[in-house]
């Protein structure tokens, strides 16, 4: 369905169906000339007597869509809306309007300052908050969604496992998604060690003025500072003692002395002055000079304006001031946006950010957003991500807005090959009746549904343990308890009890209170406190052993839920003087276990036999020693030994002013005199009184007369620091980043920093860890970086208390390498102070090696001459020599004579 705007010389019309449109502005497509004279010759200058209704428009989504067309066209209403409530605008063209300018030029804009955050493919407004299911809650803030975990502490996400035996999820009211750990101590434990001091479990421990701890079940000791930290103080606030807690200060501060002050004005034309104020009151007078001599006096119109002036006037106060401002002259040249300059009336787009029209009150701007965003919940309400069509798109003018969205995730699971829609339940036959199992984000999160069996018998079993055994609860198949065998026994109240399987509910108190009334006080496991469900009362005159077919009356609270471990009923409408056996029965909704007592008898009294006790009045002085924002301590005084015969023990009940229903405590021992109750809501008022049970049968009751009245605190949170990110030292390969905004000691509130840095190269993110340590210098040293890059870096503060916070995110660009220089050794590089360079070292070393392989070949090649020569030495003859003649050695006379010789010698 399209939309038209028509405009009229006194009035613009929204027509919702209908008109005749002869000139619509497509989205996506830029104006033309001729559209574009249409849009500036509605810019008319009006006469101030006229005084028309011109309603603001703000451009949503297509950059070149005007704010306005000529009378008698129409525009394309497509990413339109207006910027105000439309109930206020009147269709009576002699509705006067005081808030004008005189000689407008353009419909009235206004400059959107608003961050915008984009999440999921999905834009949202300043503040505006998004539930990403059971695991967090995002708000948009300052352009930048910030995230917190849907469940803060105490409370846990609903279905999350417990590995702990000794706790219990139990649900809340305050959200659907979140639960409590209800823990009961180990036997074992003894408490907690506080300062060489040892606690019960439960206990509050004031450490003078600076601190309040809790003994916790797991024996660990929860400690909070005492007085939350006071604000920033000025002239207008003053700090006084808190009459809620001697320890503590607070601030008063006056908020009626916000006067006005001028900081500004303006010509906007010849004959008319923009002034700008400081404050929220009521426009003064205004004076205005030539020579701060002599000064008239004129009355602002609404927003600001002085009319009917003349240009002459060069200063303006507010009456009978001595502070005044200069008024800066006409600007008649147009204006100056971005390094450009643009004419009066001339519209221009800023990008794909906004869109934007000079006038003489300066350049004004409209935020733009893309209509291809609207209505996704309606496309597919499962989607939980988007992605545009191409999934590269990229927003650059005049096409700023992609042509359609897909969904990229729904939070669908897949479980064993079969794939489930997001919170969805997997089904029993597929995990087994020992856990339950959802689908939760992408994810399957299981929990056991049976509670741990231990290895003996509880003690609060009753019957004895060698008559304990393991089986199934009545209508239960899936999980294991002890129980007891058959057996029988007689109960509290005198009455035979009969032979049924041990029970989960005990009957404290059953007496006759008329012949017609009879009363019950039971008990059941904390277990099922906090759980959905009523409880059921069966009862019968006769013989008949089917319990089914006997009488039932039905008891539930307002709001469905057990709230007590303890609970009260009475049977009406029962016949004088008849035995009634009567049996109790927990109804608890989801649960195939039906928890029960056993079967107790009864019998009505007399038709002329009343019990009706005495109310006797005292003044317990019941006090309020401690409050915070989740818990009170309450204290009274000890009874008397006559107080004590008629107490057989003590209930607290409580309930916010405003509410109707009482909570109540379990039962307290008429001995003690102090009690704390926990899990209020914090910055709430409460209304507590102390009540007396009395003993079975006795004539007589106590009752306080006055309630007490009590509110707890503002709850503090001491990890809603911020964390800010500088860049201390740029180098070519590595950088020093240093934080601030973390308290002392920061190894209390943060286990681990991680620094996480990626380039435009978008190959992954890469980070830099750092352990919290008390006294240690807040920065780190990032190194590997490649020089002549541009990065973005941030901070994830990992808390103490299981959270993880953001800094602010830094772009930097690393400096460029310099070029190597021939003949540099290693030690001037030291020298020098710089980081050595990735690549660097690789040109000397290339050297050395080069030189090394020379000499290496000139060795070989000298090795081998030297034995090629000597090989070439040794030559083998092939000529035989010649042979010897040996007649002179056979001469006779030759041979006496070498005897002879031979013989003389």
């Amino acid at each position: 369905m399209k939309m038209c705007v028509k405009f009229r010389w006194t009035l613009l019309l929204f027509a919702a169906i209908g008109g005749v449109c002869a000139l619509e502005i497509q989205a996506g497509n830029p104006p033309n000339a001729t559209q574009k004279d249409n849009i500036e010759n509605v810019a008319v200058a009006l006469d101030p007597a006229s005084k028309p209704e011109i309603m603001s428009m703000i451009v949503e989504d297509h950059p070149q869509s005007t704010a306005a067309t000529k009378s008698g066209k129409s525009l394309d209403l497509n990413g339109l809306k207006p910027s105000k409530d439309l109930s206020d605008v009147s269709m009576d063209d002699d509705d006067d309007d005081d808030d004008f300018i005189p000689k407008i030029l353009a419909p009235k804009m206004i400059n959107s300052t608003k961050g915008v955050c984009e999440k999921g493919g999905l834009t949202y407004e300043e503040g505006e908050k998004l539930e990403v299911g059971c695991d967090s809650v995002c708000t948009c803030v300052k352009g930048k969604m910030d995230c917190v975990d849907r469940c803060q502490r105490p409370f846990i996400r609903r279905g999350k496992k417990i590995d702990d035996p000794l706790c219990k999820e139990k649900l809340v009211e305050e959200d659907s998604c979140c639960s409590v750990m209800q823990c009961t101590s180990d036997t074992h434990e003894t408490g907690c060690n506080h300062k060489n001091k040892s606690y019960q479990f439960g206990d509050i421990v004031k450490d003078d003025c600076e601190e309040i701890c809790t003994c916790q079940n797991d024996g660990h000791m929860d400690c909070k500072e005492r007085c939350p930290p006071l604000t920033t103080l000025n002239d207008k606030c003053l700090k006084i003692k808190d009459e809620n807690d001697a320890c503590c200060m607070k601030v008063i501060c006056d908020v009626t002395l916000n006067d006005n002050k001028l900081i500004g004005a303006k010509y906007i034309n010849q004959s008319a002055i923009k002034l700008e104020f400081e404050g929220n009151q009521t426009l003064p007078l205004i004076e205005v000079s030539e020579d701060k001599n002599s000064w008239k006096t004129y009355t602002p119109l609404s927003g600001g304006f002085l009319t009917n002036i003349d240009n002459n006037f060069k200063y303006a106060r507010i009456e009978e001031s001595d502070d005044f401002v200069e008024i800066q002259e006409y600007n008649n040249e147009g204006c100056e946006f971005k390094g450009e300059m643009y004419k009066f009336g001339a519209e221009f787009n800023d990008g794909c950010e906004s869109f934007c029209v000079c006038k003489e009150e300066g350049v004004k701007c409209l935020k733009m957003d893309c209509p291809t965003y609207f209505g996704t919940d309606v496309l597919d309400p499962n989607c939980i991500e988007w992605e545009t069509v191409p999934t590269n798109f990229t927003p650059i003018a005049p096409k700023c807005c992609p042509e359609k969205l897909r969904c990229k995730n729904n939070g669908s699971c897949i479980y064993q090959g079969v794939t489930y829609p997001n919170w969805q339940q997997i089904p029993e036959n597929v995990t087994g009746c020992q856990k339950r199992c959802y689908c939760e984000m992408n994810n399957v999160e299981c929990q056991n549904i049976c509670p741990p069996v231990t290895a003996h018998p509880p003690s609060n079993l009753d019957c004895l343990p060698q008559h304990a055994t393991l089986g199934h609860m009545p209508g239960e198949d899936c999980c294991v308890y002890w129980t007891c065998k058959e057996e029988s026994k007689i109960n509290n109240f005198g009455v035979y009890q009969h032979n049924f399987a041990s029970s989960d509910v005990n009957v404290d108190i059953l007496e006759a209170l008329d012949a017609h009334t009879v009363r019950l006080v039971f008990t059941v496991p904390t277990v099922f406190v906090g759980l959905r469900g009523g409880v059921e009362v069966r009862y019968t005159d006769s013989n008949n052993p089917d319990v089914d077919t006997w009488q039932l009356q039905n008891y539930t609270s307002p709001d469905d839920v057990i709230r007590t471990p303890q609970l009260e009923f009475e049977l009406l409408n029962l016949r004088a003087e008849t035995e009634y056996k009567i049996k109790v029965t927990l109804q608890l909704d989801g649960l195939h276990n039906k928890p029960s007592s056993q079967i107790y008898s009864i019998k009505t009294l007399q038709e002329n036999k009343v019990s009706t006790p005495q109310m006797i009045p005292i003044d317990p002085e019941l006090a309020v020693t401690a409050v915070n924002a989740t818990w009170v301590n309450l204290s009274w005084r000890k009874f008397t030994d006559y107080e004590l015969q008629l107490i057989d023990g003590l209930q607290i009940r409580f309930k916010e002013i405003d509410g109707k229903i009482y909570n109540a405590t379990a039962l307290i021992h008429r001995a003690i005199t102090g009690f704390t109750i926990d899990n209020l809501k914090p910055d709430t008022k409460y209304e507590v009184g102390l009540f007396f049970i009395p003993f079975a049968g006795q004539p007589n009751e106590l009752y306080a007369e006055h309630m007490v009245n009590f509110a707890t605190t503002t709850e503090y949170d001491t990890y809603g620091f911020n964390v800010t990110l500088e860049i201390s030292l740029i180098k070519p390969t590595n950088i020093e980043i240093t934080w601030s905004g973390v308290p002392y000691p920061e190894d209390k509130y943060v286990n681990i920093y991680r620094a996480i840095y990626q380039s435009d190269s978008g190959k992954g993110d890469s980070s830099t860890f750092k352990m919290a340590k008390r006294d240690s210098t807040p920065k780190v040293l990032i190194t590997d970086l490649k020089p002549g890059t541009r990065y973005r870096l941030w901070l994830e503060v990992y808390l103490t208390n299981g959270k993880i916070k953001t800094s602010n995110v830094q772009d930097f660009i690393t400096k460029p390498r310099s070029p190597p220089s021939l003949g540099a050794s290693s030690k001037q590089d030291k020298l020098s102070g710089e980081l050595p360079d990735e690549k660097s070292d690789y040109y000397g070393s290339l050297v050395v090696v080069a030189i090394l392989a020379s000499v290496a070949i000139l060795s070989t090649l000298v090795l081998l001459l030297i034995l090629f020569k000597r090989h070439s030495q040794n030559k083998a003859c092939i000529t035989p020599p010649p042979r010897v003649s040996q007649s002179a050695y056979d001469n006779p006379t030759y041979k006496v004579e070498i005897q002879q010789e031979t013989m003389d010698l």
